[in-house]
């Protein structure tokens, strides 16, 4: 029986890698400002141990507007050096990670429930989940901070000398990994020890020094370094409708103390609606196209079950889920955005967990059915799944590509690699960093994209590309020099067609950027 449980394991590994690595360098159809940042920073690191701005061995990279943290670009270094700068080294630590999860998630689960049942469902939730998946196939921070938290919670519950330390180490690590887990994982440490009792123990307090010890330079970064800047980018007051609320004095008559108490109980809730749970939650479509929630809608059932079982009966680690993940959404819910599925994703563990105490669940009570009624019910549910499931597929490899690529900066890659092959015959390249296919409200960041495709020393870029606001009123004027941008930035009825060199169109048909150079 061991034997077949492992094997069933190994199978759900590779179905799961397999899910998580096809095609990977192209869906999603390009590398987003974030991929692009963290590969070349990593790029930095590798040639020179410093990042682009010169900074030895940075605890926190200053990029595209805010700061990232650390692990996730030192793990990207080994990867760069074997693949090279280009898609698929830069994405292929998250798709590693994410197939890993896999066998790990089944002994993480095992550990805490004791139960080979729950651990294998679970397993089987994990490498079907749209939510994981998706976060394997784009390079970001988010599943390894998840996975860190997951092995320090296994280590803790280990309760020896040695794996206390490992799981201090770890939990620790998980801080510089991702920004949710600065705040969830001190606020769950504590809850842990509550729950164990363990305050006295010697093992407890080596963890403790060992975390704090480990967790200060962080701790000090995030109140007086650079790393507040992202704080006070994200934090809850930043948000457009809390700015309404005062605006519309609503700040002098409940007072700010309440008004924010009340705007982050809202935004807390929200991450409960069906919308976002089984619908639209991975924003991988545009608006009016059926997507994906954070869970399956064939998953519901489960989750009410599996909440109610929680509820009803007395599990050892009951508490430790239902923390899990109240306070897992507690850093997603003080930022400055409706719904974040990347914030939120360190409460996926706990959650397949639920969802699959309820399937055990749900199939108790199908079987107290007869054949008249138990074959029907599980054929009907089964060719849901099915669907359902087809949908997903849909979802990453029609929908994703054709409807999210300008998300992903689709068409900056080819626009570049032109005018690096081109830049000796002109004077200068103008790149307009604005761009859209509706609207020109979409910040491209090309620098990064030329920093990284040309694999530019940091200095060398900026004597050779000018990014800039493009005015063709009055750069139509300037020959010799090309020109990059949107068709709002460079509209067509305004141009030459034998200026135009280069139209680069999104997955879906539309016209995204051109190369033009004036001409007399």
């Amino acid at each position: 029986m061991k034997k077949n449980i492992l094997l069933i394991v190994f199978i759900l590994t590779i179905f799961g890698g397999f899910l998580r690595f096809y095609n990977l360098e192209n869906n999603p159809p390009s590398l987003s400002i974030d991929e692009v940042a963290y590969g070349y920073s990593a790029y930095s690191i590798l040639k020179t141990a410093r990042d682009e701005t010169g900074e030895f061995m940075p605890l926190t990279f200053r990029s595209t507007g805010d700061y990232k943290n650390p692990v996730f670009v030192y793990s990207l270094v080994p990867t760069i050096a074997l693949f090279g700068l280009n898609e698929f080294g830069v994405r292929f630590n998250a798709a590693l990670v994410g197939t890993l999860s896999i066998p790990l998630f089944f002994l993480f689960v095992k550990r805490l429930t004791q139960d080979t049942r729950i651990a294998l469902i679970g397993t089987i939730f994990l490498t079907l989940s749209s939510w994981h998946i998706y976060y394997s196939r784009v390079a970001t921070d988010h599943l390894l901070g998840t996975l860190l938290v997951m092995l320090g919670i296994f280590f803790y519950l280990k309760n020896n000398n040695l794996s206390t330390i490992i799981s201090a180490v770890i939990l620790a690590v998980s801080m510089y990994t991702y920004h949710s887990q600065r705040i969830f994982v001190p606020l769950f440490i504590f809850a842990l020890l509550l729950i164990t009792k363990r305050f006295k123990l010697p093992s407890t307090k080596l963890f403790l020094a060992i975390f704090f010890i480990l967790a200060l330079p962080l701790i000090l970064l995030s109140i007086f370094g650079p790393a507040s800047t992202r704080v006070k980018m994200v934090f809850l007051t930043q948000d457009i409708d809390y700015t309404r609320y005062v605006i519309l004095d609503h700040f002098e008559k409940f007072g700010e103390i309440f008004l924010l108490f009340f705007f982050w109980i809202k935004r807390y809730l929200n991450y409960f609606q069906p919308e976002f749970l089984f619908f639209n939650g991975l924003n991988m479509t545009n608006i009016g196209t059926l997507g994906l929630g954070i869970l399956h809608l064939f998953e519901l059932p489960f989750l009410v079950l599996g909440t109610f079982e929680l509820i009803k009966r007395k599990f050892n680690y009951k508490l430790i889920l239902f923390l899990w993940i109240l306070i897992g959404l507690i850093p997603a819910s003080i930022t400055n955005n409706e719904q974040s599925s990347g914030r939120s994703l360190l409460i996926l563990p706990a959650v397949i967990i639920v969802l699959s105490i309820g399937a055990i669940r749900a199939w108790e009570i199908i079987r107290k059915f007869s054949n008249k009624y138990f074959i029907p019910l599980v054929s009907i549910y089964s060719l849901s799944v099915i669907i359902f499931l087809i949908h997903s597929f849909m979802v990453f490899h029609v929908y994703l590509p054709t409807q999210r690529g300008e998300a992903f900066m689709e068409g900056t890659k080819q626009t570049v690699l032109y005018a690096l092959a081109n830049k000796d015959q002109y004077s200068e390249i103008v790149f307009d960093p604005y761009r859209g296919i509706e609207a020109p409200y979409i910040v491209n960041v090309p620098h990064m994209y030329i920093l990284f495709y040309a694999k530019y020393d940091p200095l060398t870029y900026q004597n050779e590309i000018t990014i800039r606001k493009i005015n063709w009123r009055v750069d139509r004027a300037k020959k010799g020099t090309l020109f990059v941008g949107s068709p709002w930035s460079l509209p067509l009825q305004d141009i030459k067609e034998g200026e135009i060199l280069q139209k680069v169109y999104l997955l879906n048909g539309d016209l995204a950027l051109l190369t033009v150079s004036p001409r007399d």
